[in-house]
C-alpha cells in the first residue's frame, strides 16, 4: 500500500471517529436508554437491583452496567483516535497510562466514598469520570505527547 493511501486512510478513520465521538456525546441518553435495556434484558432482576441500591446517587443515576459500557467504548474509541492523531502505537502506552491512572484515582475515590460515607470523595469522582468520558484527553494528550517526542529527539 503506498504511504500516500496509508495517510489518506488514517486520515478518513480520524474524521470517523471524531464524527462518530461527536454523535455519542450528543445523543447520550438514547445511547444509555438502548444500553440500559440491553442489560436489564441480560441481567437477572435481582442483581440488578443489587447493582441500582449499592451505587450512590452522586456517582450516578443512571444503569452501573450501561455506565460502564458507555465509558469502556467511548474511552476506547478516544484511545483509538490518539493512537492514528500520533501516528504511532509506542506513544499510545503514554496514553493508556494516563487513561489509567485516572481510572485507578476513581475507583480509589468512590472506594473511599464508600467506605467512609464521604460525599465529596463521590462527587470528585464523578468529575473525574465525566472528564475522562469526554473528549478532553485527546485535546490534551495529543499535543502534550507530541510535545514529548519533540523534546526526547531534541536530545
Amino acid at each position: 500500500m503506498s504511504p500516500t493511501l496509508q495517510r489518506g486512510l488514517r486520515y478518513a478513520a480520524i474524521a470517523g471517529l471524531v464524527v462518530v465521538l461527536f454523535l455519542l456525546g450528543m445523543n447520550s441518553g438514547p445511547v444509555y436508554q438502548v444500553l440500559t435495556d440491553a442489560w436489564a434484558a441480560v441481567l437477572p432482576a435481582s442483581l440488578a437491583e443489587s447493582l441500582r441500591q449499592g451505587t450512590s446517587t452522586l456517582v450516578t443515576k443512571k444503569s452501573l452496567p450501561a455506565m460502564l459500557t458507555y465509558g469502556i467504548f467511548y474511552t476506547s474509541l478516544c484511545l483509538l483516535l490518539i493512537g492514528l492523531l500520533l501516528g504511532t502505537w509506542r506513544r499510545l502506552g503514554l496514553a493508556l497510562t494516563a487513561y489509567w491512572l485516572v481510572f485507578g484515582a476513581c475507583a480509589l475515590l468512590l472506594l473511599l466514598g464508600k467506605i467512609g460515607h464521604l460525599d465529596w470523595a463521590y462527587q470528585l469522582a464523578r468529575r473525574l469520570i465525566d472528564m475522562v468520558v469526554s473528549p478532553l484527553p485527546v485535546i490534551i494528550l495529543v499535543p502534550l505527547l507530541h510535545w514529548q517526542r519533540r523534546l526526547a529527539m531534541s536530545e
